[in-house]
């Protein structure tokens, strides 16, 4: 069996894909690796809320603060209530679904400290699999599994690489939903060559928070495939184009164009939807037009 490291960011979107993952390979992942998003070199809470609020707006900040604040005092609420609840439980954290299946759990602003390397390297990885981590590798922590670093971006690559894919993805005219597979051997940003990719369509009229939970959760199944034929995928592999596109933060104006797009960042019956699970399954989101080319699993590059 392969030994993984997860590498994600705790937040709602994430929710459900990552409980998907760890539930379905918790007999091979070593080492849960999560991002402190406010010990990161972007600083800490206060600072990084004056720098979104005057770059993107305070609507920006709802679908931020429903992320990254609202969805851990959920999952907080929700613990304590399930005894009330016969033990029910609505959503696990990363860190319950790490204690429950004996996997480490490290959460860090700096993943490519030496001591996250040496961790990292003393577990004998074969792979590391990141899905949604804001941080950027560097050359120490990329050599640490004997075989790959494996990114999951939710963009249908080469379009939209770099920060919050789905909501670029719905303002970039032509371009689908979907979630790419690719290699990580440098520096670059969601640059190296593709494994598979999948076109993943959330309904029409939800917010960018339901779509970010419905993309990632949809990809969950590609994952699967690569994992489990990672040579045939590997031997696929091709270069992404040249041209695609890369973002950062939304300025005020990508805002204005969501606005106008009547493109809603987060609504609390979305926020609902996604710590319940949005209803996104493995085989989700495959345009008709693409099917027979597509079939219904992951998709080797041509």
């Amino acid at each position: 069996m392969p030994r993984i490291a997860l590498f994600s960011t705790e937040c709602a979107q994430l929710g459900d894909a990552l409980e998907t993952i760890i539930e379905r390979h918790h007999d091979d992942i070593a080492v849960v690796v999560t991002s402190d998003v406010y010990a990161t070199g972007r600083g800490g809470l206060l600072r990084q809320t004056h720098r979104n609020v005057r770059r993107s707006g305070l609507g920006f900040m709802t679908y931020l603060t429903c992320s990254f604040m609202l969805y851990p005092a959920v999952l907080r609420a929700d613990r304590l209530l399930a005894p009330l609840r016969g033990g029910r439980r609505t959503r696990r954290s990363v860190e319950e679904l790490c204690r429950m299946h004996g996997i480490e759990h490290l959460r860090t602003g700096n993943v490519n400290s030496p001591a996250v390397a040496a961790k990292l390297e003393e577990a004998e990885l074969d792979f590391i699999v990141i899905y949604w981590f804001d941080q950027i590798l560097r050359e120490r922590v990329i050599a640490a599994p004997s075989r790959a670093v494996i990114n999951v971006h939710a963009a249908f690559l080469p379009h939209c690489r770099g920060l919050f894919p789905t909501f670029f993805s719905a303002l970039e005219p032509d371009t689908p939903f979907g979630i790419s597979a690719h290699l990580i051997e440098n520096r670059e940003i969601d640059a190296g060559p593709v494994l598979a990719q999948r076109v993943a369509v959330p309904p029409a009229g939800r917010s960018v928070l339901f779509n970010d939970s419905w993309v990632n959760r949809a990809g969950v199944g590609m994952l699967d495939e690569i994992l489990a034929d990672f040579d045939a995928f590997l031997d696929a592999a091709v270069p992404q184009p040249e041209g695609g596109s890369y973002y950062s933060y939304p300025e005020r104006h990508h805002i204005a164009q969501a606005r106008r797009q009547a493109l809603d960042l987060a609504t609390l019956r979305d926020f609902l939807a996604v710590v319940r699970g949005t209803g996104a399954t493995d085989s989700d989101g495959h345009r008709p037009e693409t099917a027979d080319r597509r079939g219904a699993g992951a998709v080797r590059p041509e």
